[in-house]
């Protein structure tokens, strides 16, 4: 199928812009339009966005790909939009529309001068409007967006959902780990048979490594305070006075038998010795 037949077919007129639009979708620069690239050509143009329109047509002039239409490329534009159509007003205005003057045409002034001049690329939307309503139909093409549309927003929501799911996960077996280092702390301070005949005193001893860890902290960072006001209270003359630089945490059971062991020694050395 060649370029004049799918004019012919869709009803289209001559011009160079359409020709453009044709030489971008024919992919293999062959100047015929097989089955193939024509069913491709209908599933990218038909779908298409006004904006997603616009960068097409950005594109076609844009030869070198390299985000801006500037030399030969904006003189081609400028050609091809100074038609027979356009009055002499909109010709002195486009042979001035570089936006911001440093002779380059980006996107971005693309579209102010699509919102300047909508009638400018009305062939590309014209174009669009045929394929759709000499192939499938309008309908058909609506309701074909309105699925992909809705495919993609369950994708997304299902992907929400997973990511959802994942962090609840996480959360489970982050509190899951809490618990187990809590209960291994608790062994560790309780004892082993102490832990296993008292269950219900465990939860006295079950304290987060991490707070345990901040409250001795606190404890190191009270103690030159501490130091700093009894060496005051000791040069006045005062009497000392105990401050409190936090609780006792709870002895392991290595250190309950040390004290237990220092406990009985002490009452042997207290205790008279039998005489004979």
């Amino acid at each position: 199928m060649i370029n004049n037949e799918v004019i012919i077919m869709l009803k289209l007129d001559i011009s160079r812009f359409g020709d453009a639009i044709f030489i971008f979708i024919d992919e293999d620069n062959s100047g015929v339009l097989d089955f193939s690239e024509y069913v491709e050509a209908l599933g990218k143009f038909c779908l298409l966005n006004k904006e997603d329109v616009l960068k097409l047509c950005f594109n076609v002039f844009d030869d070198d790909k390299n985000g801006t239409i500037e030399g030969e490329e904006l003189e081609n534009l400028l050609e091809m939009l100074h038609e027979d159509e356009q009055t002499s007003n909109m010709k002195h205005a486009l042979n001035n529309f570089d936006f911001n003057g440093d002779g380059k045409i980006d996107f971005a002034e693309f579209k102010q001068l699509n919102a300047k001049f909508p009638s400018l690329f009305y062939p590309a939307y014209r174009i669009q409007q045929n394929m759709k309503n000499f192939t499938l139909g309008e309908k058909w093409w609506e309701r074909k967006i309105e699925d992909l549309i809705t495919e993609h927003n369950n994708k997304l929501a299902q992907h929400n959902d997973m990511s959802i799911e994942m962090q609840l996960v996480k959360e489970r077996e982050k509190k899951i780990y809490a618990e187990q280092e809590r209960q291994k702390v608790a062994r560790e301070r309780m004892g082993c048979m102490y832990y296993t005949c008292c269950p219900c005193r465990r939860k006295s001893y079950t304290t987060d490594r991490q707070e345990a860890s901040d409250s001795d902290g606190e404890i190191e960072r009270e103690k030159p305070k501490h130091e700093v006001v009894v060496k005051k209270n000791r040069k006045d003359g005062r009497k000392q006075i105990i401050v409190s630089v936090g609780p006792r945490k709870p002895l392991t059971h290595e250190e309950r038998l040390e004290r237990a062991r220092k406990r009985r020694l002490r009452d042997m050395q207290d205790r008279p010795t039998r005489k004979d």
